[in-house]
Protein backbone atom coordinates (compact mmCIF):
# COMPACT_ATOMS: atom_id res chain seq x y z
CA UNK A 1 0.00 0.00 0.00
CA UNK A 2 1.38 3.23 -0.75
CA UNK A 3 2.05 5.91 1.58
CA UNK A 4 0.59 9.58 2.48
CA UNK A 5 4.62 10.46 1.02
CA UNK A 6 4.02 8.03 -2.49
CA UNK A 7 0.37 9.91 -3.19
CA UNK A 8 1.90 13.24 -2.85
CA UNK A 9 5.55 13.81 -3.38
CA UNK A 10 4.77 15.85 -6.99
CA UNK A 11 2.78 18.78 -4.50
CA UNK A 12 5.19 18.20 -2.38
CA UNK A 13 8.26 19.24 -4.94
CA UNK A 14 5.45 21.98 -6.20
CA UNK A 15 4.28 23.40 -3.04
CA UNK A 16 6.92 23.47 -0.54
CA UNK A 17 10.52 22.56 -2.11
CA UNK A 18 10.63 26.45 -3.57
CA UNK A 19 9.71 27.78 -0.10
CA UNK A 20 12.45 25.80 1.59
CA UNK A 21 15.24 26.04 -0.92
CA UNK A 22 16.46 29.17 0.94
CA UNK A 23 17.32 26.91 3.86
CA UNK A 24 18.89 23.96 1.89
CA UNK A 25 21.07 26.93 0.40
CA UNK A 26 21.92 28.09 3.43
CA UNK A 27 23.04 24.88 4.85
CA UNK A 28 25.67 23.65 1.70
CA UNK A 29 26.93 27.29 1.96
CA UNK A 30 27.71 27.02 5.58
CA UNK A 31 29.60 23.48 5.06
CA UNK A 32 32.21 24.56 2.71
CA UNK A 33 32.10 21.86 0.38
CA UNK A 34 35.35 21.92 -2.13
CA UNK A 35 35.76 20.71 -5.56
CA UNK A 36 36.32 16.98 -5.98
CA UNK A 37 34.73 15.63 -2.67
CA UNK A 38 32.55 13.03 -2.13
CA UNK A 39 29.00 13.91 -0.36
CA UNK A 40 25.78 11.78 0.85
CA UNK A 41 23.23 13.33 0.63
CA UNK A 42 20.75 11.23 3.04
CA UNK A 43 16.32 12.13 3.00
CA UNK A 44 17.09 13.71 -0.06
CA UNK A 45 13.51 13.83 -1.02
CA UNK A 46 13.38 15.61 -4.68
CA UNK A 47 17.06 16.83 -4.63
CA UNK A 48 16.67 20.43 -3.84
CA UNK A 49 20.11 20.10 -1.93
CA UNK A 50 21.17 17.48 -4.19
CA UNK A 51 21.85 20.13 -6.81
CA UNK A 52 23.53 22.50 -4.88
CA UNK A 53 25.61 20.18 -3.70
CA UNK A 54 26.94 18.70 -6.80
CA UNK A 55 27.54 22.36 -8.20
CA UNK A 56 29.87 22.68 -4.91
CA UNK A 57 31.62 19.43 -5.14
CA UNK A 58 32.31 20.06 -9.47
CA UNK A 59 32.63 17.41 -11.66
CA UNK A 60 35.74 15.78 -10.25
CA UNK A 61 33.16 15.20 -7.18
CA UNK A 62 30.92 12.89 -6.33
CA UNK A 63 27.30 12.70 -4.78
CA UNK A 64 25.24 9.88 -3.62
CA UNK A 65 21.25 10.83 -3.00
CA UNK A 66 18.84 8.51 -0.98
CA UNK A 67 15.50 8.46 0.47
CA UNK A 68 13.44 5.97 1.67
CA UNK A 69 10.54 6.89 -0.85
CA UNK A 70 10.65 5.73 -4.51
CA UNK A 71 9.08 8.87 -6.13
CA UNK A 72 10.79 10.91 -4.07
CA UNK A 73 14.19 8.93 -5.84
CA UNK A 74 12.31 9.39 -9.05
CA UNK A 75 11.70 12.86 -8.74
CA UNK A 76 15.61 13.52 -7.61
CA UNK A 77 17.01 11.56 -10.71
CA UNK A 78 14.50 13.83 -12.79
CA UNK A 79 15.51 16.99 -11.51
CA UNK A 80 19.66 15.88 -11.31
CA UNK A 81 18.86 14.75 -14.85
CA UNK A 82 17.52 17.70 -16.06
CA UNK A 83 20.33 20.22 -14.40
CA UNK A 84 22.52 17.85 -16.80
CA UNK A 85 24.79 16.70 -14.08
CA UNK A 86 26.45 13.13 -14.53
CA UNK A 87 28.50 13.09 -10.95
CA UNK A 88 25.20 12.37 -8.99
CA UNK A 89 23.66 9.03 -8.18
CA UNK A 90 20.22 8.86 -6.77
CA UNK A 91 19.23 5.31 -5.11
CA UNK A 92 16.24 4.29 -2.58
CA UNK A 93 17.75 4.03 0.61
CA UNK A 94 17.70 4.85 4.92
CA UNK A 95 19.27 7.26 6.96
CA UNK A 96 21.86 4.76 7.72
CA UNK A 97 22.61 3.35 4.57
CA UNK A 98 26.23 4.95 4.10
CA UNK A 99 27.43 1.90 1.89
CA UNK A 100 31.44 1.08 2.52
CA UNK A 101 32.77 4.62 1.34
CA UNK A 102 34.43 7.47 3.58
CA UNK A 103 32.38 10.49 2.46
CA UNK A 104 33.38 14.26 3.21
CA UNK A 105 30.30 15.53 4.19
CA UNK A 106 27.09 13.92 4.84
CA UNK A 107 23.95 16.09 4.76
CA UNK A 108 20.34 15.29 5.73
CA UNK A 109 17.86 18.03 5.75
CA UNK A 110 14.30 17.45 7.58
CA UNK A 111 14.90 14.00 7.47
CA UNK A 112 16.52 13.33 11.38
CA UNK A 113 12.90 13.07 12.86
CA UNK A 114 11.57 9.96 10.86
CA UNK A 115 13.86 7.79 12.65
CA UNK A 116 13.64 6.61 16.50
CA UNK A 117 17.35 5.29 17.15
CA UNK A 118 18.56 8.67 15.89
CA UNK A 119 22.15 7.84 17.95
CA UNK A 120 22.53 4.73 15.85
CA UNK A 121 22.15 6.80 12.87
CA UNK A 122 24.86 9.48 13.72
CA UNK A 123 27.43 6.50 14.88
CA UNK A 124 26.64 5.28 11.31
CA UNK A 125 26.56 8.40 9.66
CA UNK A 126 30.31 9.36 11.94
CA UNK A 127 31.78 6.21 10.55
CA UNK A 128 31.61 6.63 7.35
CA UNK A 129 33.19 10.22 7.50
CA UNK A 130 36.52 11.11 6.58
CA UNK A 131 38.69 12.03 9.04
CA UNK A 132 38.35 15.94 8.59
CA UNK A 133 34.66 14.75 7.21
CA UNK A 134 31.45 16.28 9.02
CA UNK A 135 27.56 16.29 9.24
CA UNK A 136 25.18 19.26 8.47
CA UNK A 137 21.50 18.77 9.35
CA UNK A 138 18.74 20.58 9.07
CA UNK A 139 15.37 20.41 11.69
CA UNK A 140 12.45 22.74 12.23
CA UNK A 141 12.22 24.62 15.30
CA UNK A 142 12.76 25.77 18.03
CA UNK A 143 8.74 26.20 18.25
CA UNK A 144 6.85 29.83 17.65
CA UNK A 145 3.91 30.12 19.11
CA UNK A 146 2.76 32.32 16.35
CA UNK A 147 3.75 30.23 13.28
CA UNK A 148 0.93 28.47 11.51
CA UNK A 149 2.68 24.75 12.05
CA UNK A 150 1.88 25.60 15.64
CA UNK A 151 -0.71 27.15 15.56
CA UNK A 152 -2.84 24.10 13.43
CA UNK A 153 -1.02 21.73 15.51
CA UNK A 154 -2.52 23.62 18.64
CA UNK A 155 -6.07 23.54 17.00
CA UNK A 156 -5.78 20.07 16.89
CA UNK A 157 -4.95 19.21 19.53
CA UNK A 158 -7.62 21.10 21.63
CA UNK A 159 -10.29 19.46 19.48
CA UNK A 160 -8.51 16.34 18.73
CA UNK A 161 -5.97 15.31 21.78
CA UNK A 162 -6.01 11.40 20.53
CA UNK A 163 -4.75 12.66 17.15
CA UNK A 164 -0.69 12.39 16.42
CA UNK A 165 0.54 15.16 13.93
CA UNK A 166 3.44 14.44 12.20
CA UNK A 167 6.57 15.19 12.25
CA UNK A 168 7.25 15.24 15.52
CA UNK A 169 9.52 17.76 16.01
CA UNK A 170 13.27 16.92 17.56
CA UNK A 171 14.15 19.47 20.27
CA UNK A 172 16.14 21.89 18.76
CA UNK A 173 18.14 23.41 22.04
CA UNK A 174 21.64 24.28 21.34
CA UNK A 175 21.97 21.43 24.07
CA UNK A 176 20.15 18.97 23.32
CA UNK A 177 21.23 19.29 19.74
CA UNK A 178 24.80 18.94 21.11
CA UNK A 179 23.80 16.14 23.33
CA UNK A 180 21.71 14.09 20.61
CA UNK A 181 25.21 14.72 18.51
CA UNK A 182 27.37 13.52 21.03
CA UNK A 183 25.44 10.25 21.89
CA UNK A 184 26.35 8.99 18.14
CA UNK A 185 29.83 9.78 19.07
CA UNK A 186 30.52 13.28 17.22
CA UNK A 187 30.63 16.90 18.67
CA UNK A 188 28.95 19.99 17.30
CA UNK A 189 30.66 22.86 15.25
CA UNK A 190 28.00 25.05 14.29
CA UNK A 191 24.67 25.64 15.70
CA UNK A 192 22.50 28.59 14.38
CA UNK A 193 18.94 29.14 13.66
CA UNK A 194 17.80 30.22 10.18
CA UNK A 195 14.62 32.15 9.18
CA UNK A 196 13.57 32.77 5.66
CA UNK A 197 10.05 34.48 4.54
CA UNK A 198 7.22 32.25 3.50
CA UNK A 199 3.78 33.34 2.02
CA UNK A 200 1.07 31.85 0.87
CA UNK A 201 -2.11 34.14 -0.54
CA UNK A 202 -4.12 32.92 2.16
CA UNK A 203 -4.93 30.81 5.14
CA UNK A 204 -6.96 28.34 2.80
CA UNK A 205 -4.18 27.91 0.29
CA UNK A 206 -1.94 26.92 3.17
CA UNK A 207 -3.79 24.25 4.65
CA UNK A 208 -4.46 22.57 1.15
CA UNK A 209 -0.72 22.87 0.97
CA UNK A 210 -0.31 20.87 4.28
CA UNK A 211 -2.72 18.75 3.31
CA UNK A 212 -1.17 17.86 0.03
CA UNK A 213 2.12 18.56 0.19
CA UNK A 214 3.48 17.02 4.37
CA UNK A 215 2.59 14.51 6.20
CA UNK A 216 -0.77 16.31 7.70
CA UNK A 217 -2.30 13.97 4.82
CA UNK A 218 -2.82 11.41 6.91
CA UNK A 219 -4.25 13.20 9.98
CA UNK A 220 -6.81 14.52 7.03
CA UNK A 221 -7.37 10.74 6.04
CA UNK A 222 -7.34 9.80 9.82
CA UNK A 223 -10.41 12.63 10.86
CA UNK A 224 -12.11 12.71 7.39
CA UNK A 225 -13.50 16.12 6.22
CA UNK A 226 -16.24 16.96 9.21
CA UNK A 227 -13.61 16.66 11.83
CA UNK A 228 -11.00 18.19 10.30
CA UNK A 229 -13.03 20.76 9.02
CA UNK A 230 -13.68 22.00 12.70
CA UNK A 231 -9.66 21.92 13.57
CA UNK A 232 -9.33 24.66 9.98
CA UNK A 233 -12.16 26.88 11.70
CA UNK A 234 -10.16 27.05 14.76
CA UNK A 235 -6.85 27.71 12.83
CA UNK A 236 -8.78 30.07 10.75
CA UNK A 237 -10.17 32.04 13.72
CA UNK A 238 -6.66 32.04 15.24
CA UNK A 239 -5.31 33.80 11.73
CA UNK A 240 -8.23 36.48 10.66
CA UNK A 241 -10.03 34.10 8.64
CA UNK A 242 -9.70 31.30 5.48
CA UNK A 243 -9.13 34.26 3.28
CA UNK A 244 -6.31 35.94 5.32
CA UNK A 245 -2.89 36.06 3.79
CA UNK A 246 -0.11 34.29 5.91
CA UNK A 247 3.54 36.14 5.86
CA UNK A 248 6.09 34.06 8.74
CA UNK A 249 9.44 33.17 8.67
CA UNK A 250 9.50 29.85 10.31
CA UNK A 251 13.12 28.86 12.25
CA UNK A 252 14.81 26.21 11.08
CA UNK A 253 17.92 24.88 13.15
CA UNK A 254 21.75 24.12 11.12
CA UNK A 255 23.58 22.35 13.02
CA UNK A 256 27.07 20.67 11.69
CA UNK A 257 29.21 17.83 13.74
CA UNK A 258 32.27 16.20 13.04
CA UNK A 259 34.95 13.79 14.99
CA UNK A 260 36.24 14.99 18.10
CA UNK A 261 39.38 16.84 17.47
CA UNK A 262 39.09 16.62 13.79
CA UNK A 263 39.69 20.04 11.67
CA UNK A 264 36.67 21.23 9.66
CA UNK A 265 36.03 23.83 6.94
CA UNK A 266 33.22 26.09 7.69
CA UNK A 267 31.48 28.33 5.76
CA UNK A 268 31.61 31.15 8.48
CA UNK A 269 35.05 30.37 9.42
CA UNK A 270 38.37 29.08 7.32
CA UNK A 271 38.74 26.61 10.12
CA UNK A 272 37.61 24.87 13.29
CA UNK A 273 38.97 21.92 15.26
CA UNK A 274 35.98 20.05 16.71
CA UNK A 275 36.57 19.90 20.71
CA UNK A 276 37.13 16.24 22.40
CA UNK A 277 33.98 14.37 23.50
CA UNK A 278 32.86 15.81 26.55
CA UNK A 279 33.19 13.92 29.59
CA UNK A 280 30.02 13.15 31.82
CA UNK A 281 31.30 11.57 34.40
Amino acid sequence: MGTPWDRVATTYLEEWVPRFVPYHLDLVRELALAQGQRVLVTSSGPGAEVLAVARSVGDAGRVRATDANEDMVHLCTERVSGAGFTNVTCARGALEDVTDERWHAIVCAFGLWKVQERSAVIRRWGAALQPNGKVGVLTFGPPDEHDPFERLARALRELEPETVAHPPRIDADRDAVARLFESGGLVVVRHTVLRHTISFPTGEAFAAAIREGRTWRGVWDELGPERMGRVLARFFDQIGGPAAPLVFEPAVTLAIAALPGAEVELGTRASVKAPPLPSHG
